[in-house]
């Protein structure tokens, strides 16, 4: 017994060792997930900043709510990324009110429209929001004691 574990040990200690990446092949996936993360703000800024734009002076120029403000509220209510992205998912790719986390601005600025949008954009879009810091808009940014939150 104590040979088959030992043997088990090696196998995975040494099997592991053929998998470690070469500095070339780790600088090849850090470009590929570097341009997903591209992609993914791309992906965002084409579909997306239309009505969700960051750069809005005031909350009458947007049609929609700030996507900082959503993800705060998708975090809240989902904080596993497998869970957050499967809820925007199924949002995004087909928003009605039965589904909506956030009442108050479907209330205000009605429905979002179903984008015109791949699952695979989609995708790729949520994962960005999740894994990435957005942009708070400055009139979204409330200041408490001196500081801007």
């Amino acid at each position: 017994m104590r040979i088959i574990l030992t043997l088990s040990l090696a196998f995975i200690h040494f099997g592991a060792w053929n998998f470690v990446p070469s500095e070339e092949e780790s600088q090849k996936l850090d470009l590929i997930q570097v341009d997903q993360v591209e992609e993914g703000l791309l992906l965002l800024q084409k579909h997306c900043y239309t009505c969700h734009n960051p750069k809005s002076k005031s909350h009458d120029e947007i049609p929609a709510p700030p996507l900082w403000g959503m993800k705060k509220h998708y975090l809240e209510a989902y904080p596993e990324q497998t869970e957050f992205e499967k809820a925007m998912m199924t949002f995004i790719l087909n928003p009605n009110e039965e589904k909506a986390l956030m009442k108050g601005p479907i209330k205000r600025f009605g429905l979002m429209p179903k984008p015109q949008i791949t699952e695979e954009e989609a995708k790729k879009i949520v994962r960005y929001i999740y894994e990435q810091e957005l942009e708070n808009p400055l009139w979204h940014q409330k200041k408490e004691g001196g500081k801007i939150n």
